[in-house]
């Protein structure tokens, strides 16, 4: 494994950054996914991992995966790559952490009582139950070269 979940145990994050991200497709997304790149040398803390949904409320699986593949639409956020995909093939090696619900244009935190650490070439995948045209992401990162 290459990311971590544990307890928060203060809210009080140093250098930390934040990224919001609107997604506005033409086709329907169900999976965002947030990857440290194997030739990454940098460790990633994330904090906070919001997620709003525009159009509906929606159930959301947070998922520790292995899958490593190559994304079309991505965006960079420090060391991080953020990208979404239109359809989702399980892998058998996913490790699936929480499961939250999200009211429609309620924003939560999918990471209320926990932060994640993100090792180079770790990957969380944000599923959505009902695919979406329009999510918006909000994420707090710390980084710390290794």
């Amino acid at each position: 494994m290459r990311v971590f979940q544990l307890e928060k145990n203060n809210e009080h994050y140093v250098g930390h950054k934040n990224f919001n991200m609107k997604i506005e497709e033409a086709n329907k997304i169900n999976c965002i996914v947030i990857n440290n790149p194997a030739q990454s040398n940098c460790l990633c803390v994330i904090n906070h991992l919001v997620c709003k949904s525009i159009e509906s409320k929606n159930i959301v699986h947070l998922i520790i995966s292995n899958d490593d593949k190559q994304l079309k639409d991505t965006t960079t956020f420090g060391s991080l790559t953020i990208g979404y995909e239109y359809a989702s093939v399980e892998a058998h090696d996913n490790l699936e952490i929480d499961i939250v619900n999200i009211e429609k244009n309620s924003d939560v935190d999918m990471l209320d009582e926990h932060f994640l650490i993100i090792l180079p070439g770790g990957n969380i995948h944000i599923k959505l139950e009902e695919p979406q045209k329009k999510i918006i992401l909000q994420i707090s990162v710390g980084q710390q070269m290794i």
